[in-house]
């Protein structure tokens, strides 16, 4: 489901969930986590692409170890 007002958004977390942030590039996927309380974001990883599936893959990996409730992505 896509929210677009950041007032759903944080109703509709579970608690402790995270937001994780995706920078997408043509040739890299920058990848930012949210602390639990959804105040400051840091740097987890960059995913440098290659096959949509082994990407995707990746990419649910990592909101399933980080419990993320929601994907936040940047505009260009």
């Amino acid at each position: 489901m896509a929210i677009f007002d950041i007032n759903e958004l944080q109703g509709s977390l579970k608690r402790g969930e995270k937001l994780m942030g995706l920078d997408l590039g043509s040739k890299t996927i920058g990848l930012a986590l949210s602390d639990t309380l959804l105040s400051i974001a840091s740097p987890l990883e960059t995913i440098h692409r290659t096959k949509f599936t082994k990407d995707a893959l990746r990419l649910e990996e990592l909101i399933r170890t980080h419990e993320v409730g929601a994907l936040v992505l940047g505009m260009p």
